[in-house]
């Protein structure tokens, strides 16, 4: 009986601009957009811009020589774990196929209006062919590009600056303020709490949560008089897990007691801005406590096993005597047992094998056609593996089957794949003396993935189908390259 409501959504329409390139075209075939996750934000917090390619042609390889540059920005671009895949999408009435080629996290280290620079990319795209066969009718079917012909091109891309509007933290700030944006938590310990006079002790001091650690040093204790305390050795741990930063950051600190009695190291206390409530947190470690004994102290000592360079010092300053504790060999018995003849065999093998490999890798290092050529038959199974886990109708399958096939071939020929078209392969494997069977296959199979590829339902094939005949065709085409 009774009733249950949402909160209310609020949201605001505006208008889209159309894309357009620099000579002002509008809904160009290709374009590159740069999308930020957010435009004004603060100093510290995480901002994600994402590359997205846009396109109505077939792009078959991409490249990008460095990230744009973002000054008042320090930057990490967020790994990718496999290939771009494209997803079919309608922009201002227009269908392109879309794929986000990469996404990187900024962090920006002023306040003011900030620039990120457009991204500059290399595209490998398919363009209509200037050469043009004469045609008996004029029909519009036969105006379609795959009649015309299509070759590969590459050509440079820029996408969009972002604009950035950056604020500055609120005032005033904690005076134990040390940068940090984000949730954050800090502890410290001892790696015991009871030492001799002169002994060594660890001080771990470590920093965890999500934010940004690439702008924050850890404070440094503050120690009561009569400790001695060397530098640090500093680690960290830090993963980007949903579009921030996550981890910790430790400084481990040597500290050598002076005076027996009892210590108390004051709490490390410091201070972040947190981004939810928008106001300054403050978190500390609480009080340190460490008992001090001297040097004929008859208190039971609560020992840590640390590892420390007067420790290091001291092996080597001592030599201790030790018992014998091997064994005698008769005088008949053979000084040479058979497990040392297998260890020098063993190890003359290992030494020839390593050799071996690397007289290969240098084979490979001088020459990039016989590294390519070694490479193309792992890279090929990769692409139709990637083809296997696609959708029935996904877009890029069959261009991922004819690079697939293209690719290979080229690489055993040592050709460039952009550069050849189904006849030129085809009079290349004819050169090579490959099977005219074989030759036949390859040049039925790859008008045909063209014209479904252009023409969707022209050949009445699935696309399970073509990822089966595609393994058949490789697998002939390995026999005989």
């Amino acid at each position: 009986g009774s009733s249950f409501y949402t909160k209310a959504l609020h949201f605001e329409i505006i208008g889209h601009k159309p894309a357009s390139t620099k000579s002002g075209q509008t809904n160009p075939p290709v374009f590159i957009s740069a999308i930020p996750s957010k435009t004004n934000i603060y100093v510290g917090e995480p901002l994600s811009v994402q590359y997205k390619l846009y396109t109505k042609v077939g792009v078959y390889n991409y490249q990008v020589d460095k990230l744009p540059d973002a000054v008042g920005f320090w930057a990490e671009e967020i790994p990718k774990s496999s290939q771009p895949r494209l997803v079919s999408e309608v922009v201002d009435g227009v269908r392109y196929n879309t794929a986000v080629l990469k996404t990187v996290l900024y962090y920006p280290t002023r306040a003011g209006a900030l620039l990120i620079d457009p991204l500059s990319t290399e595209l490998e795209i398919e363009v209509k062919s200037n050469q043009r066969s004469r045609r008996m009718f004029n029909d519009p079917f036969f105006n379609d590009p795959f009649f015309s012909g299509t070759r590969k091109a590459t050509k440079k891309f820029l996408s969009n600056e972002v604009k950035i509007r950056v604020k500055n933290l609120p005032e005033p700030r904690p005076a134990n303020f040390i940068g940090a944006v984000g949730r954050f938590q800090i502890k410290a310990s001892l790696d015991t709490n009871a030492v001799f006079a002169n002994d060594a002790v660890g001080l771990s001091i470590t920093l965890a949560g999500i934010g940004n650690f690439k702008s924050i040093n850890l404070p440094e204790p503050k120690l009561p008089e009569g400790v001695d305390i060397f530098k640090p050795e500093r680690s960290e741990s830090i993963a980007i897990k949903g579009m921030r930063h996550q981890g910790n950051k430790k400084s481990t600190y040597l500290l050598v007691p002076r005076v027996a009695g009892k210590l108390e190291i004051k709490p490390i206390k410091i201070a972040y801005f947190d981004l939810t409530t928008k106001r300054y947190v403050t978190i500390s470690t609480g009080p340190i406590r460490m008992m001090v004994y001297d040097a004929e102290g008859n208190q039971a000592l609560v020992t840590s096993g640390y590892s420390r360079a007067e420790v290091e010092l001291m092996q080597d300053d001592i030599r201790y005597i030790k018992a014998y504790d091997g064994h005698f060999t008769r005088k008949s018995a053979s000084a040479l047992p058979a497990s040392y003849w297998f260890i020098h065999v063993l190890g003359i093998l290992t030494v020839l094998g390593i050799f071996g490999y690397e007289y290969r890798l240098h084979q490979y290092d001088g020459n990039a056609g016989l590294r390519r050529s070694a490479e193309a038959m792992r890279v090929a199974r990769n692409r139709l593996k990637q083809a296997q886990g696609m959708a029935e109708d996904s877009p890029e399958l069959r261009s991922l089957l004819h690079q697939c096939i293209v690719s290979f071939i080229g690489a055993r020929l040592n050709a460039a794949e952009n550069a050849i078209d189904t006849t030129e392969l085809v009079s290349m494997l004819r050169q090579k003396d490959i099977p005219g069977e074989v030759v036949a296959e390859t040049r039925h199979f790859l008008e045909g993935l063209n014209m479904d590829r252009f023409a969707p339902g022209a050949v009445q094939r699935s696309a399970s189908e073509w990822v089966e005949l595609t393994g058949k065709l490789l697998q002939n085409l390995g026999k005989e390259l």
